[in-house]
């Protein structure tokens, strides 16, 4: 009897987590991470803490913006959306918050799924940038005291994702500003699948771009890079607490090799980035400044922490709350189509 998808994605994510957790763990004395984790400042992990709740405040925000040429989004819709889709990524395999989120917009206010599916992809657009933004900083100021040759290989490897971050953002600009050769090739594209499913495809594929249309605008997209590198700003700031709250006496820039580290962990589907997470942020702040590794387990702990549990207990409470429960979550993969309301 074969295995339904969802389970076969779920026993994937689980044990990628639970190997990568073993991972993380068997490098370490547990006893010690605790005693680490112990003697952390209190004022600092608070200080993180608030700038971890601002970071999505800024997320939302930025939201509305993408999604100006599409709709004018009240703040909080997107912020509830927001919430909702990354408590949603601690139970669900596969990053899913990512599509429940425009999904749970787009029941809300009425709004087509593909422009707002689109506007996500655009938001990881801009936070891949928004970090190799701020790690090519890093990497300019030089290596940590002492020299680090992880630090030498970090700085290579970071040549291949700007390479490809420059290629997907040519093809969006292209998409963008070549529209209809865009949806020309959509169109060619969707002819080749099943019958029942082109239209569905075409239809999806009409407004799929409408989420990158604030490129076209020279000054909104002027506030969308600048609201992206300054919540990116923030979440580093959000790390560096953390850093100091562990007595690590290392360089804000430490915090953009943080957080570089921590995305790609973040990468490997698991729940919440369980263990990839982790087991990153050992590796970046051990390898690359040296950390005694308790610590370096100990931030990434409390700092995965600080960045998910409390808005994923902020996105709970707002879905028990709102008459969105009633939506089961195995619908929200298709939500209904509904006609455009423009901003102007």
């Amino acid at each position: 009897m074969p295995v339904p998808r969802r389970v076969l994605q779920v026993a994937v994510s689980a044990a990628l987590a639970v190997g990568l957790l073993a991972f993380f763990l068997s490098r370490v004395d547990m006893a010690e991470i605790g005693r680490r984790i112990a003697g952390a400042s209190k004022s600092w992990l608070l200080v993180s803490l608030a700038l971890g709740l601002s970071t999505f405040v800024l997320r939302a925000l930025r939201w509305t913006w993408i999604l100006r040429p599409v709709a004018r989004i009240p703040f909080f819709p997107a912020f509830f959306a927001t919430a909702v889709g990354f408590a949603a990524n601690t139970v669900l395999p596969a990053r899913a918050g990512e599509i429940v989120r425009p999904a749970l917009l787009a029941r809300e206010r009425r709004l087509p799924f593909s422009p707002l599916l689109a506007s996500v992809l655009f938001e990881r657009i801009l936070d891949a940038a928004a970090v190799l933004f701020f790690l090519l900083l890093a990497i300019a100021q030089g290596p940590p005291p002492g020299g680090s040759r992880a630090f030498t290989l970090l700085a290579r490897g970071a040549i291949v994702p700007l390479a490809l971050l420059a290629g997907v953002v040519a093809l969006a600009l292209l998409a963008v500003f070549r529209r209809p050769a865009a949806e020309r090739l959509f169109e060619r594209l969707t002819r080749r699948l099943p019958g029942r499913i082109a239209p569905k495809a075409q239809a999806f594929a009409a407004t799929f771009l409408d989420g990158f249309q604030s490129l076209r605008d020279p000054r909104l997209s002027a506030l969308v890079v600048a609201g992206s590198l300054g919540m990116w700003f923030v979440i580093n700031l959000q790390l560096y607490a953390v850093l100091r709250a562990f007595g690590l006496d290392l360089p804000l820039s430490a915090s953009y090799v943080t957080a570089a580290a921590a995305v790609i962990g973040l990468a490997v589907p698991t729940p919440g980035g369980i263990g990839g997470y982790h087991a990153a942020v050992q590796v970046a702040l051990t390898d690359v400044y040296g950390a005694p590794i308790a610590v370096a387990s100990g931030v990434a702990l409390l700092a995965h922490a600080i960045s998910f549990l409390p808005i994923s207990l902020i996105g709970f409470f707002l879905f028990a709350v709102s008459p969105a429960r009633k939506v089961k979550l195995t619908e929200l993969d298709q939500p209904p189509p509904a006609a455009v309301s423009r901003g102007s």
